[in-house]
């Protein structure tokens, strides 16, 4: 469980950073912060939640419990949302942490990113179908990896790159900013915590809820929290905000933590430098491609759980013995996610800002 909702919640800083920059600027790390507090305190009713009912479902277990079957009903399809974008930003990262990685070009350009990325999330639709996967041993590496990247990121831009008095400089509205902005930045920075949702569809698996769950999700949350916002200091740093932009938001936005990397040339030797973009770069890759895994697997329980109680067709809450959830509930997720990447290259011009804009939403 800490494996997942680290891995979960870790995942979504290698798409949020750029994204939250370019609304927030100087204010990043100060938005993350305060986004993430709240966050935590939200985690308090998750871990209540899914201690008191171990059921899968999550918020929209919680608030059709708490209130009526309408409010859970509603919130179970913003909850479908937020699963499909995620989803949707995931597959459209990855190719760009992999391009950096592999100095492979046209994996950035656009179609082939939007490509890649589509066949990704059917590659995972299809194993899903064939195959119930057992994510727990494959999780706890990933989030060992990537928990280890990012000390190695915040240790080294610490030493080599923090300004305190550039940080200073950007802790106030720039040119053009204004509080529209910040009211923007501030839901949109909750990209960079996704991942509750999908511990709380694991609750009904878990054997001891009570007291697996709120430690697992204090222990991952407060650690995220932690990582992220000295990633974003480090990063605001390495990029500062000038003339109402910065270029974390700009010439890094689809992969923000490479960019973070190439800040240590002229620090440190050329070939290490190399050596921690590829590090990062299939570091940041891999954990996309978990995360896109996880957000199927938690659409599908969600779709479970409503199917279960007359939300959804009948269908959607049947359990198959292959692959655990129903078919349908597997096929109806991967084909709306690979629509939105599709309608994000055909009416977003490829921008992340066109799906980041929907979430804030």
């Amino acid at each position: 469980l800490f494996a997942v909702a680290y891995g979960e919640i870790a995942s979504s800083l290698y798409i949020a950073l750029g994204i939250v920059a370019a609304a927030a600027l100087g204010l990043t790390p100060l938005v993350l912060l305060l986004t993430g507090t709240l966050f935590f305190v939200v985690s308090l009713s998750y871990a209540e939640g899914t201690a008191a009912i171990p059921e899968t479902g999550g918020a929209a277990t919680f608030v059709r419990r708490a209130f009526n079957d309408l409010a859970g009903f509603v919130t179970g399809w913003v909850l479908f949302l937020d699963f499909l974008i995620v989803m949707a930003l995931s597959a459209l990262f990855a190719p760009h942490y992999l391009a950096e990685a592999l100095s492979v070009s046209w994996l950035r350009d656009e179609p082939w990113d939007a490509v890649v990325g589509c066949l990704l999330i059917a590659g995972i639709a299809g194993v899903r179908l064939a195959r119930r996967t057992r994510l727990h041993a494959g999780s706890l590496v990933v989030a060992v990896l990537d928990l280890l990247v990012q000390f190695v990121l915040v240790v080294l831009g610490v030493a080599l790159l923090l300004s305190p008095e550039t940080l200073s400089e950007g802790l106030g509205f720039a040119r053009g900013q204004d509080w529209s902005d910040l009211a923007f930045a501030l839901p949109l920075a909750m990209l960079a915590y996704t991942g509750l949702e999908t511990v709380a569809n694991l609750a009904e698996e878990t054997r001891e809820p009570g007291r697996v769950l709120p430690r697992s999700l204090f222990s991952s949350i407060g650690l995220v929290v932690i990582v992220t916002a000295l990633i974003a200091v480090v990063g605001l740093s390495a990029f500062p905000a000038e003339d109402g932009s910065t270029d974390l938001a700009d010439d890094w936005l689809q992969a923000p933590i490479v960019g973070i990397v190439t800040a240590f040339e002229g620090h440190l030797p050329a070939s290490l430098v190399d050596v921690l973009r590829i590090v990062v770069g299939l570091s940041g890759a891999l954990i996309l491609f978990a995360a896109a895994t996880t957000a199927i697997t938690g659409c599908t329980r969600l779709g479970r759980s409503m199917g279960e109680h007359g939300m959804l067709p009948r269908e959607f809450g049947r359990l198959e013995r292959r692959s655990l959830v129903s078919s349908e509930a597997l096929l109806a997720t991967g084909a709306i996610a690979i629509a939105i990447v599709v309608a994000t290259g055909i009416f977003g011009g490829d921008d992340p800002a066109f799906l980041a804009s929907a979430y804030s939403f």
